[in-house]
């Protein structure tokens, strides 16, 4: 339930205070001041919804304009209507640019003007502080966003040495198996009944480990894609709140548009390296699009073998076009809005010959996502267009 409103009220006369008590009844609860310092004092820590002001008071340290003024410097959001026994444009001027939303001329002002006013700025108020608290939230989440995504490559990276370390540990333990079985053979034949004991312990130390490693790397937590799907619109929504944080791009005029599914899909890509993925093709594509381009990237479901072969045809290279399966669907990620400037040859070859690392536009790591997932790469320049890219990434079944 809405809390009363507050207003504050100042002015440096008591028999205008005591008018406005008057006039204000059921619109809230007042806090009344004829001191500017204590008024700021008080909004400094009490937060209001709506402010009255008097301009002209001569009898204290601040006008109403300097009170604004002062206001402004830690609340930007409180509407403020002001009173005053002038019209001069000057004092309009000024309040206005103190963001008061309303100037009252205390003679000619009715009773229903100063109620509509007053109500009037308390949904102001209200409007603008819950403005404020999402855009201060939003940037909290895209701050959080930014920096996880950005660590995904770390993550990524100490995975694959992870899975690396193992399998090395396998193909060590796998030549200490062999070696066991030539000291067995050699003790047989030397009839040394210690020496056989020994060989075969180790032999069978050994083969329970190369078991054990071995039905470790064949589950889901030897290989990270195994048995994991993504939701592509779970997964661009993400992309989304991360590029609406991504200030690099926003500060050259660049800017991103995702089209989610009409209805979410499962993908057979782990969510983890889908989001990175596609977030290092969206940047590449950022990187490679002209001042204050926008990079267009929108999913959509390919089901027939005919819409299939269809994209193939039309497409002037296909990277791993082998994991293709023309009766398989396949959710179909199109990015446009690429310079005219960039050959399919270029973004082939940023493919199969990019960096190795790199924090921001990396499209080897989209290539080992797709290679995981056994998606592909289709690359497409229909005449006098930019360069269209287009992912496919197998639905889950």
């Amino acid at each position: 339930m809405t809390s009363d409103p507050v207003i504050l009220i100042l002015e440096d006369e008591r028999a205008q205070i005591l008018s406005l008590r008057a006039q204000l009844a059921g619109l809230g609860k007042l806090a009344e001041f004829m001191d500017p310092e204590r008024a700021l004092e008080h909004l400094r820590t009490h937060p209001c919804d709506a402010a009255i002001v008097d301009v002209g008071m001569p009898r204290s340290s601040m006008d109403g304009l300097a009170f604004l003024r002062a206001l402004r410097q830690f609340d930007r959001d409180l509407a403020v209507i002001i009173r005053t026994g002038s019209e001069s444009d000057q004092i309009a001027d000024g309040a206005i640019e103190m963001r008061a939303i309303r100037r009252l001329v205390k003679a000619k002002a009715t009773l229903a003007e100063l109620r509509a006013s007053t109500r009037e700025a308390i949904a102001e108020t209200r409007e603008r502080r819950e403005t404020t608290r999402r855009a201060r939230d939003s940037q909290e989440t895209q701050a959080k966003l930014v920096e996880a995504l950005g660590a995904y490559d770390l993550r990524l990276a100490a995975a694959d040495v992870h899975r690396g370390l193992v399998h090395a540990l396998r193909n060590q333990l796998t030549a200490l198996s062999a070696l066991a079985a030539v000291l067995q053979d050699d003790a047989a034949a030397a009839g040394s009944r210690a020496a056989l004991q020994h060989a075969r312990q180790s032999a069978e130390l050994v083969g329970s480990m190369v078991n054990s490693l071995n039905a470790f790397l064949d589950s889901p937590f030897g290989d990270p894609n195994s048995d994991s799907r993504a939701a592509v619109n779970t997964c661009l929504d993400a992309l989304r709140q991360f590029f609406r944080g991504a200030q690099q791009w926003a500060a050259e005029g660049k800017s991103v548009q995702l089209r989610a599914l009409l209805s979410d899909t499962l993908v057979d890509c782990a969510p983890l390296e889908f989001v990175n993925g596609i977030r290092h093709l969206v940047e590449y594509a950022l990187q490679h699009a002209g001042p204050g381009g926008e990079i267009a990237l929108s999913a959509a479901i390919a089901h027939s073998p005919e819409q299939i072969a269809g994209r193939l045809a039309q497409s002037a290279y296909v990277l791993n076009r082998e994991a293709v399966r023309p009766g398989h669907p396949y959710v179909v990620l199109r990015t446009t809005g690429f310079a005219p400037a960039l050959s399919p040859e270029e973004v082939r070859d940023a493919f199969a010959f990019g960096p190795q690392s790199g924090r921001t536009g990396n499209l080897n790591v989209l290539g080992q996502v797709l290679s995981a997932a056994r998606g592909a790469v289709l690359l497409q320049r229909p005449a006098g267009a930019s360069l269209a890219l287009e992912i496919f990434l197998p639905v889950a079944l």
